[in-house]
């Protein structure tokens, strides 16, 4: 989804993680937690929460109103037709490959990646920080989603962006943060 419903539902999945407000909550099962949550229309909880968030934030920022206004042209421009023209047009590749690999699997293989933080990151692993909620630190959801797989620290410190006490040592999407800050 576009920023605006993303960081929407990830308030409400943070303020009610684990209950029928949480949008992919583990406690259903690994494959909703994973994908069946977006197989489904949303928990009529999700959904009044939601409504309840103050939201102000997100409304009064240009780059998230620009997103959301061009949410989906953008994701056929970005997601598939520069993947799949890059190869093709540079190298030669057939269109035919250039669409299956590097636009298709490509995309399969990050958003699967992405929702392992739904699922296995609320399910398997260690929680040094916080024994007495779900979220766990996996080390296979850290390298598999580029560092974000450090969610017992996510929920327990949600304002900290660099979702781990590591920052951007372990990190590539804090130090992607973090080189935007500086330029």
């Amino acid at each position: 989804d576009d920023i605006f419903e993303w960081d929407r539902d990830h308030r409400v999945h943070h303020k009610y993680s684990e209950t029928d407000a949480d949008p992919h909550n583990a406690v259903r099962g690994f494959f909703f937690a994973h994908i069946g949550w977006l197989m489904v229309r949303k928990h009529p909880d999700v959904i009044e929460k939601g409504r309840k968030l103050e939201l102000n934030d997100l409304l009064s920022d240009k780059v998230v109103m620009f997103q959301r206004k061009y949410y989906k042209p953008s994701v056929l421009l970005m997601c598939f037709f520069i993947p799949m023209s890059v190869p093709w047009y540079l190298w030669g590749e057939s269109l035919w490959v250039a669409y299956f690999v590097p636009a298709l699997l490509r995309y399969t293989l990050v958003l699967n990646a992405t929702w392992l933080v739904n699922s296995a990151a609320h399910m398997w692993g260690n929680r040094p920080y916080d024994k007495t909620i779900n979220p766990r630190e996996n080390k296979f959801v850290t390298f598999s989603a580029i560092g974000e797989g450090y969610h017992n620290y996510h929920h327990t410190f949600p304002y900290d962006y660099a979702t781990s006490e590591f920052g951007c040592k372990l990190n590539l999407t804090t130090c992607f943060i973090d080189l935007m800050c500086y330029l």
